[in-house]
């Protein structure tokens, strides 16, 4: 999203190794490329953008997509809980801060990787601690039907606490994909497919067509270990304690606050999404 000029602009980078054929009809989600993962090790994955917005002279997803941004769930994050195997209508409760359930800090576990295959600029957002919070990445034209846009990430090691009764672990990841740069107060299908969490965030996107529909990454418990190999290292098992029964599913949310500030897409200092 390197400026107005150049974030319309179409990358002349080749796009083969990120788009994938995807039928012109299907209707996606942006998404994780995986979506599991397990607990201790290292992933290289993708956010996989599945269309673009709405075009209402077609009345169809084809409005190419010029960026996206993506926010990972930092320290301040809403933690609740769940037992496992509960039925998706039981209510999850208050579960204290992230830190009771992850060791450190519980932020910066996500990087971008560099690449130009899709958008020509991008680049890493930070908190006040300087841990990674998320990403944006922009100055293309990624058709909005019959493509697949992957975009390159990696995440660092989560390490779940032994004392804790969590078996899951799942960060809710919210993702705009831009299609037109517009202010927050002009938010339409038109120009944004925001596929994020309803928790009072200028992007809660009420109404619109992703509204409360956030990518999730889920880090499971490794109970039993995995053995080192040629190219990895060993992975302590780190098994539930026996008075936690079955387990608690894990959910971290991103707050409000931390949506507000770390959504928009700045580039040297200067927001280029949403307009100002």
């Amino acid at each position: 999203m390197l400026s107005s000029t150049s974030f319309k602009k179409l990358a002349l980078c080749s796009m083969t190794t990120a788009i994938l054929a995807a039928s012109q009809s299907g209707f996606a989600h942006t998404r994780l490329q995986t979506s599991t993962i397990l607990e201790g090790t290292r992933v290289y994955n993708n956010v996989v953008i599945g269309h673009g917005c709405h075009n209402a002279t077609t009345n169809s997803n084809s409005t190419p997509v010029m960026g996206t941004s993506v926010v990972f769930p930092d320290s301040t994050a809403t933690v609740t809980s769940k037992p496992v195997g509960a039925a998706a209508d039981v209510a999850p409760t208050a579960a204290g801060s992230v830190t009771d359930w992850l060791d450190g800090a519980g932020e910066g576990y996500s990087k971008k990787v560099y690449s130009k295959e899709v958008f020509s600029a991008e680049g890493q957002k930070t908190n006040s601690l300087g841990n990674a919070v998320g990403f944006w990445t922009g100055g293309g034209s990624l058709p909005g039907i019959g493509y697949t846009g992957l975009i390159p990430f990696k995440t660092d090691a989560v390490s779940i606490k032994p004392e804790s009764c969590a078996k899951t672990v799942t960060f809710v990841v919210p993702i705009s994909d831009v299609c037109e740069l517009t202010p927050a107060n002009g938010f339409s299908d038109e120009n944004v497919n925001m596929w994020t969490p309803t928790v009072g965030s200028n992007f809660d996107g009420i109404g619109l067509h992703g509204e409360n529909s956030p990518a999730t990454l889920k880090v499971v418990r490794n109970t039993t270990g995995t053995p080192a190999t040629l190219t990895s290292a060993e992975v302590k098992a780190n098994p539930l304690p026996a008075s936690c029964g079955e387990g608690l599913d894990i959910t971290i949310t991103p707050t409000a606050e931390q949506i507000n500030r770390d959504m928009p897409a700045i580039d040297n200092g200067v927001q280029v999404w949403p307009a100002q």
